[in-house]
């Protein structure tokens, strides 16, 4: 039992700090949500999960807030491009690649970035450019500020090589914008979720892929899908406080450097905040999510096979 219990529960120290990162992460939502409408808020906690793990770690916390502010932008044109798919896919690759220097630094930590574009380009667009800008520049200014302010443990950055860490970023600048791009010209209802789950699972993979490694890559997958099936079944409330408990879990391994079940945890999370913003009650809508999450996955997992065929090139003598 206590075997079971240890393989989702953190240690308590980091479960402590988790909970701490995730309160500041929900006030903040909470606070622009009451400010700025429901949709700004569902802006600030993506936004907020984009730059909380850069305010965290060891370095110029302008670094998030510079990320952050840049994607809000982007996220305030994307809902002006919502009929245009082509400019859609553009934005949301220009995300990813507005993410370059932070992954160069501090490794592939802010992922989220091309889920936030193409949420206001889609399921949020309703919203406005304003209500976008605020939202996700809120959480881009405040919660680096409260981070700082409460003296928060600073984490060592994971870098990357910077050969792979190119070859992420433009695999998923490619990726998430070819996606959005083309289920949006398509028509195609939920195309978020294809996005939703290729940031999710595409990660770099280390040259002498490992048995760990692949679990990560198991992990995040399990994650996905399981945020995918409870977004699309629970009511938006319910989804909402799971999705809570999951960034708590999330942060908490992630601080104590279990990849596996980080990812895993903070996939659902991502699956569970994008179901919020694309509310769905019909079956035929539940299978199309399930459906696209799954093609997400298989591509990400295919350019992720492509990075590491690319580090172990690199490796050769």
């Amino acid at each position: 039992m206590g075997s079971r219990r240890s393989a989702l529960v953190p240690p308590v120290k980091a479960l402590r700090l988790a909970l701490v990162i995730v309160a500041i992460l929900v006030a903040v939502a909470a606070a622009v949500g009451l400010v700025a409408g429901v949709g700004a808020g569902v802006g600030a906690a993506l936004g907020g999960l984009t730059v909380v793990t850069v305010s965290l770690m060891t370095g110029p916390r302008w670094h998030a807030v510079a990320l952050g502010l840049a994607i809000a932008v982007l996220a305030a044109l994307a809902t002006l491009a919502r009929d245009d798919a082509a400019v859609l896919g553009l934005l949301t690759a220009a995300a990813a690649a507005a993410t370059l220097p932070v992954v160069l630094r501090y490794g592939p930590v802010c992922g989220t970035a091309p889920v936030v574009i193409a949420v206001a380009g889609t399921s949020a667009a309703d919203i406005g450019p304003w209500a976008a800008l605020v939202g996700v520049a809120g959480a881009a200014l405040l919660v680096p500020l409260v981070v700082g302010a409460l003296g928060l443990a600073r984490l060592t950055p994971g870098t990357v090589g910077r050969r792979i860490g190119i070859a992420y970023v433009s695999a998923l600048a490619v990726g998430a914008g070819l996606a959005i791009g083309v289920a949006t010209a398509l028509d195609v209802e939920h195309a978020l979720w294809l996005v939703v789950a290729l940031t999710a699972v595409l990660v770099p993979i280390r040259a002498e892929t490992t048995p760990r490694a692949r679990r990560r890559v198991v992990g995040t997958v399990l994650g996905t899908l399981a945020g995918a099936v409870l977004a699309t079944l629970l009511p938006t409330g319910l989804a909402n406080v799971l999705a809570v408990v999951a960034a708590i879990g999330g942060v908490a391994w992630t601080l104590v450097k279990d990849e596996v079940r980080g990812s895993a945890f903070t996939a659902a999370v991502i699956v569970l905040l994008a179901g919020a913003a694309s509310a769905a009650g019909a079956w035929d809508a539940a299978v199309q999510r399930i459906g696209l999450t799954i093609v997400g996955v298989v591509i990400a997992v295919a350019l992720a096979l492509l990075m590491a065929r690319l580090e172990r090139e690199e490796a050769r003598p």
